[in-house]
């Protein structure tokens, strides 16, 4: 099982994978995804396969949207709790500049996305910090976003409280994640208790009731909500069937902790689509805001 002490090591033997596909596939090992799943953005031909870029650049630039519909000022201060390679915050300060700290606990993406900071002479303003979103922060952020790095909270009530208590009054936070539509252990028990093990959330899959308890526990208001499921390439059963099984397989009889560890994330992936395709399971965006005005 990943636990919750090992998700540094999860996500430091992930992101070398991911270096090593990103060259293979795109001559470009940063190619700094925050997310890893292939949309169809809205107006793209059907038999388009944009895939991540095409899918990634839509989030971004709407989640950037959703944000300023609310009160993000001009050049603002920002906080990406999980920023992997940092291409969200790259993405938003290319687009409306401002200032950036990128929170993880995988030496391997700070140090990669501190390189390309670097290269594109922005380190000043884009900061990676190797540390989790649970420790004490200022509040000191016109906005928080969080990709995918939720779901991988031991108390989901505890993070969120933390993180709404770094916004400044009027600040923003955005979560863009994997939530299940309803009881996923009663509903899919096989399924969640693969999610379980696999995709570093011992505690289970949290559902959109959950965040939005959470978040409205923390004391914001929810602004804004829109579901990305219907822009998800999901692909055949089949075809996911026969994936699992090879990927449990092939976790079983490696040793190797570095084969297990990058078979175990694909294989909680693979479950987590078959999901996404029975409805048990959304990828959705909530927008909460912090009482107040805005300095």
């Amino acid at each position: 099982m990943i636990t919750h002490d090992r998700i540094p090591h999860y996500y430091d033997w992930l992101s070398r994978y991911v270096q090593l596909s990103n060259w293979l596939a795109y001559r470009d090992r940063f190619a700094g995804f925050t997310m890893h799943k292939s949309l169809k953005p809205p107006g793209e031909p059907r038999d388009d396969r944009g895939g991540l870029r095409a899918g990634l650049e839509y989030c971004n630039d709407r989640m950037l949207a959703v944000a300023a519909e609310h009160g993000l000022p001009a050049a603002p201060r920002v906080l990406d709790a999980g920023c992997g390679f940092g291409g969200t915050m790259f993405h938003w300060q290319q687009r409306v500049g401002g200032r950036y700290d990128g929170l993880t606990l995988s030496k391997v993406q700070v140090d990669v996305g501190e390189r390309h900071a670097h290269a594109q002479g922005i380190a000043d303003a884009c900061r990676f910090h190797r540390r989790s979103y649970d420790v004490a922060l200022d509040p000191d952020y016109d906005a928080i976003v969080a990709i995918e790095s939720l779901i991988h909270a031991p108390d989901l009530g505890w993070t969120i409280a933390n993180l709404a208590g770094a916004l400044r009054p009027g600040g923003v936070l955005l979560v863009l994640d994997d939530m299940a539509t309803g009881d996923l252990d009663a509903a899919r028990p096989a399924d969640a208790a693969l999610v379980r093990a696999n995709w570093g959330c011992p505690g289970g899959l949290p559902s959109d009731a959950d965040f939005r308890a959470a978040i409205e526990g923390a004391g914001l208001r929810v602004v804004a909500e829109e579901d990305f499921s219907p822009l998800l390439r999901v692909r055949g059963e089949r075809l996911l069937a026969r994936q699992e099984r090879v990927l449990a397989r092939l976790k079983r009889a490696v040793p190797l902790a570095p084969v297990r560890t990058i078979a175990s994330a694909f294989l909680g992936g693979v479950v987590l689509e078959r999901l996404r395709g029975s409805g048990d399971v959304g990828y959705r965006l909530i927008v909460a805001r912090r009482p107040g005005e805005v300095a």
